[in-house]
């Protein structure tokens, strides 16, 4: 979707918003958010993921690496394996919700 549609789906969400269709403006507005290819959910800026599993198992990761613990003592912590927690470290490291020792 092209600029220019984005901002005639804005402007008719805020025609409905005006008629009092809150349900149809947010519908609207998400629409043209979601359609823009460079937009992420606060979520996903933060811990790379819109699964609320994964992001409070990163949640988790990102406070036992805080505290010191090693990947072998999150695993366990975690109850996952040794790949998806080095994949969350990864990530969080990208992202830059963690930083580089």
């Amino acid at each position: 979707m092209i600029f220019k549609e984005r901002q005639a789906l804005r402007k008719q969400a805020t025609i409905e918003l005006n008629l009092g269709n809150i349900g149809e403006y947010e519908k609207l507005m998400r629409k043209a958010r979601e359609a823009n290819p460079n937009y992420k959910t606060p979520l996903e800026k933060v811990w790379g993921s819109n699964n609320v599993k994964v992001v409070e198992r990163r949640k988790i990761v990102k406070k036992l690496l805080e505290a010191g613990y090693d990947n072998k003592e999150i695993i366990a912590k975690c109850g996952t394996t040794d790949t998806t927690i080095r994949k969350d470290i990864r990530t969080l490291k990208e992202l830059g919700t963690i930083k580089d020792k």
